[in-house]
């Protein structure tokens, strides 16, 4: 947890309060989205949608939490900023170590492999993203922990983090040649967005491990690009898995591509 002193601006305070509330607004009614047209997709497809709502449901509640720790932070009364409050980073880590391994089931179960493939591919993935997460939170969040530096936790971290893209863009691979052209190019659509969300982390991650104590113009910066990278890669990637899981129920069932796609 980093503790918070009265430098932030009225526009910067009202940046990434706004930043937080859309972060809100962008998970919560993706959840309501996913949940209510979960049935617009076949009963085996299903699941990949339920577990995109989770994740943003779980965003949803974690960016509550986050609005509320940074605005009791920065509250003022009487004009005074309370800079005794504490800004909890540690609700992101908890987001993420739970929604982080989610994103990695959803691309495995909506491409409806065999069972056996499933096992093998999420036995790898969802502890990579754990791990990835877990190594990466000491140094965002500057805890000394065992004397090692912050550089040394980044780098720790991106050692799953590059396994990840391994599993994804070599061993997944190999399973997309049994998919349709048009399920083939969302799946690389997927990856890339991960590739290009998840790139924000460790920028951000670099920024602030550069600097001593609590500076005003990163904590605006970190906050606004994770948030932007939050809703890309839970909130749009949610929509595209149910895009995928739509695309493969009408390749499965001609009567429900007739009922769903309608001219």
């Amino acid at each position: 947890m980093n503790n918070l002193s009265d430098l932030l601006t009225d526009s910067q305070f009202n940046i990434v309060s706004n930043m937080l509330s859309l972060g809100i607004a962008s998970m919560l009614f993706t959840t309501f989205f996913l949940v209510l047209a979960r049935d617009r997709v076949l009963p085996r497809y299903r699941l990949a949608v339920l577990i995109s709502a989770t994740v943003t449901g779980i965003a949803a509640y974690h960016y509550f939490r986050m609005f509320d720790s940074f605005n009791h932070a920065f509250s003022t009364l009487d004009g005074a900023v309370n800079n005794a409050a504490i800004y909890n980073v540690g609700y992101r880590y908890v987001d993420w170590l739970l929604t982080v391994p989610l994103l990695l089931m959803e691309i495995v179960a909506v491409l409806a492999l065999t069972r056996q493939l499933q096992s093998s591919l999420l036995k790898r993935l969802v502890p990579a993203a754990a791990l990835m997460i877990i190594l990466g939170y000491p140094g965002d969040a500057k805890l000394d922990i065992w004397g090692i530096a912050p550089s040394v936790w980044g780098l720790l971290s991106t050692i799953p983090f590059l396994y990840i893209l391994y599993v994804l863009f070599i061993e997944l691979s190999k399973s997309l040649v049994r998919q349709s052209p048009g399920v083939q190019k969302k799946i690389k659509q997927l990856r890339l967005l991960l590739i290009a969300t998840w790139g924000v982390y460790p920028i951000a991650f670099i920024f602030a491990m550069n600097s001593d104590g609590f500076v005003a113009d990163q904590f605006v910066a970190r906050e606004v690009g994770y948030t932007i990278a939050d809703i890309l890669a839970k909130c749009l990637f949610g929509l595209l898995i149910f895009s995928i899981a739509r695309m493969k129920s009408a390749e499965d069932d001609a009567e429900f591509a007739k009922t769903e796609f309608r001219d």
